[in-house]
């Protein structure tokens, strides 16, 4: 029995029928790929405005102590950065 007979006597029709199936299914995945990336984009953007307000009130409530851990995180960073010799 041979496996090797096409499906009709043209093997471009084929060939294009499949290749149009295939990027149609590309073009579904991809659709449903951006759909998702919206919402977490949204649900994103809705924690970093949350995360953001909460570091005001904590500024709001404790400018001192927010002032000494900028102040120290700045001097991490420049130690961090500052001792690479090139």
């Amino acid at each position: 029995m041979d496996h090797n007979i096409s499906k009709t006597d043209n093997p471009a029709k084929d060939l294009r029928a499949g290749v149009h199936s295939t990027i149609d299914k590309v073009a579904d995945n991809i659709s449903t790929i951006g759909d998702t990336m919206g919402v977490r984009g949204e649900q994103l953007n809705a924690a970093y405005k949350r995360f953001a307000e909460s570091g005001r009130n904590y500024v709001r409530k404790s400018p001192g102590t927010s002032l000494l851990v900028a102040l120290a995180a700045g001097y991490a960073v420049s130690k961090l950065l500052g001792s690479r010799k090139h």
